[in-house]
C-alpha cells in the first residue's frame, strides 16, 4: 500500500512539473527540455527571459526580466537567489527625476554549467562565464570569467576551477 502510495505521488510531482514547465514556456522566451522550476519561482517581464535545458530554479528564485535575462544549459540556481536586469538611474537626482521615474536595464547572461548557490544577487549587466560558481550570499554585479568561483560582498574570485 505505501510503495502504491509512492508511486502515484511521484506520478503527481511529474504532472505539475510538467504543467509549470509548459506555463513558463508558453510566457518566456523559452523553457528548454528537462528543466525544472520551483513552484514558488517568480518571473517578472518573462518575455525577455530564456531558460536553457536541464536547468533548475529552487525555491523563491526571483527573476526580474526587462533587461533580457539568459540561462545557459545545465545550470543550478539555488533558492532564494536573485537575477536582476534591471534598476534604476543612481544620477535621476542630478538630472531632476525620481529615482521611480528612471529605468536603467541590461542584460543578463549566465553560462552552461553554471551553480548559483543560495542567496545569491546578481545585477544588471552581469555575464556569468561557462562552469562557473557563485558561494551563498554573494552579491555578483561585475562579470564572472568561466570556470572561476567567486564569493562574497562583492564578490571576488577565490580560485580557477580548472
Amino acid at each position: 500500500m505505501r510503495a502504491a502510495i509512492g508511486k502515484a505521488l511521484l506520478l503527481m510531482d511529474r504532472l505539475v512539473d510538467g504543467i509549470r514547465r509548459s506555463y513558463w514556456r508558453l510566457r518566456t522566451d523559452g523553457v528548454g527540455t528537462g528543466s525544472r522550476l520551483a513552484s514558488t519561482v517568480r518571473i517578472r517581464a518573462p518575455r525577455y527571459v530564456s531558460i536553457g535545458a536541464r536547468c533548475v530554479l529552487n525555491d523563491f528564485v526571483h527573476i526580474w526580466g526587462a533587461g533580457g535575462v539568459e540561462i545557459g544549459d545545465d545550470t543550478l540556481i539555488a533558492a532564494h537567489s536573485v537575477i536582476s536586469s534591471q534598476s534604476h538611474d543612481i544620477d535621476a537626482l542630478a538630472a531632476g527625476s525620481l529615482y521611480r521615474e528612471t529605468a536603467a536595464n541590461a542584460r543578463v547572461v549566465i553560462g552552461r554549467n553554471v551553480w548559483i548557490a543560495s542567496n545569491v544577487v546578481i545585477g544588471p549587466g552581469v555575464t556569468v562565464g561557462d562552469n562557473a560558481v557563485i558561494g551563498a550570499g554573494s552579491v555578483v554585479l561585475k562579470d564572472v570569467p568561466p570556470g572561476t568561483l567567486v564569493a562574497g560582498v562583492p564578490a571576488r574570485a577565490i580560485r580557477a576551477l580548472q
